[in-house]
């Protein structure tokens, strides 16, 4: 999976690949497909996320930005394959270098961009190495750094120190911290704790950067319905309301801009990063914790990097969920798998084919 990793943190070249246009995603449409074809367990929170992708199907016609919708609709599924195959992995370690890999040539770039080498274009004031602003790189960066202290890869976080620095991301440093501290402290009071104070923090705006955050939630949360707009659409839909020249892409905090665009079916997500959030026990829990930490004041699902670890180390928690249900006999879980269907169905003719014979 080491190759998987690397590919997914080093198909984007900024100026050579597009500006803004994230060449991760349909990478990534392409080569997790094939996991599709990878046997794992399917849990009840598999076919949550299945209804969800339903559900935001269904809202499509609906929608007052078609094209956002179906971008939308298309990131879901894209994020549907990657918790599916996070479902079918035994180990993340491989996939972990490879993403560090490509960390490392990020990080090394913003190096190069601090010292005015310019390599490759940049759209920011922070060098972003190959992640077109330093908020961006500093959260991709801060997010794989928790997932190697995770497995317990000292080594590979120092290549990305330098770009986790530089950019100046007072976000990554908080997904890191956190991110950290989850890796040696398994006590969700704790974390309880520091969400309530990181609410005070962020409904207490310190800059004119976060009083602008605090105000696009007041105006997502005044203008929710509880159908939501559809996929994609918060973009289109806050524009009218803002009243600024300056428009947010995104809301900046992942869970109101999922309920805003799908409303009370956003309920679905919630509860699958509920129960991870709840499985302190994984190892993969310290990923999802950072994930979380930086979903509330910036755009990780959006984020193709980020999005694809997270939603990986997800599938890793669902798949824990499984083997406990069949190790316990409390329920019983199914294995999905075209080859596993078709050893199955060989298994099953051999005993019958016996049978006939003996009686002849």
């Amino acid at each position: 999976m080491l190759w998987l990793g690397a590919i997914v943190s080093l198909c984007y070249v900024p100026g050579v690949t597009g500006a803004y246009i994230a060449t991760q995603w349909p990478a990534m449409a392409v080569l997790l497909s094939f996991g599709l074809l990878r046997s794992g367990p399917f849990t009840v929170f598999h076919a949550l996320g299945l209804a969800f992708i339903a559900y935001a199907a269904v809202r499509l016609p609906f929608s007052f930005a078609p094209y956002a919708s179906v971008f939308g609709l298309w990131l879901i599924v894209i994020m549907g394959l990657c918790v599916w195959f996070g479902t079918t992995m035994t180990s993340m370690r491989e996939l972990y270098t490879g993403l560090a890999i490509g960390g490392a040539v990020s990080s090394a770039l913003a190096v190069l961009q601090y010292f005015g080498i310019e390599t490759v274009a940049t759209f920011s004031v922070a060098p972003p190495g190959l992640y077109v602003n330093g908020v961006q790189q500093g959260t991709v960066l801060a997010l794989i750094a928790v997932a190697l202290a995770s497995e317990r890869m000292w080594l590979w976080i120092l290549p990305l120190a330098p770009g986790i620095l530089l950019s100046h991301s007072r976000g990554a440093w908080l997904a890191l911290a956190v991110g950290l501290l989850a890796c040696f402290v398994r006590r969700l009071w704790v974390f309880g704790i520091l969400g309530v104070a990181g609410a005070f923090y962020l409904l207490s705006p310190l800059s004119f950067a976060d009083a602008e955050r605090v105000f696009i939630w007041r105006i997502a949360f005044d203008n929710m319905t509880w159908l939501g707009y559809g996929p994609g659409t918060f973009y289109s839909i806050i524009i009218p309301w803002y009243g600024s020249p300056r428009y947010p892409e995104y809301a900046h905090n992942d869970a109101i801009q999922l309920a805003f665009e799908y409303g009370i079916g956003a309920l679905l997500p919630f509860i699958i990063f509920g129960y991870a959030l709840w499985r302190t026990d994984a190892k993969e829990w310290p990923v999802v914790v950072g994930f979380v930490t930086a979903g509330a004041y910036s755009m990780p699902l959006f984020m193709p990097v980020t999005a694809f670890l997270a939603l990986v180390a997800v599938g890793r928690i669902l798949r824990l969920y499984a083997l406990d249900g069949r190790n316990s006999d409390r329920s019983r879980q199914y294995v999905v798998s075209w080859r596993w269907c078709y050893a199955e169905a060989s298994r099953q003719a051999v005993p019958v084919a016996s049978h006939h014979s003996a009686k002849g």
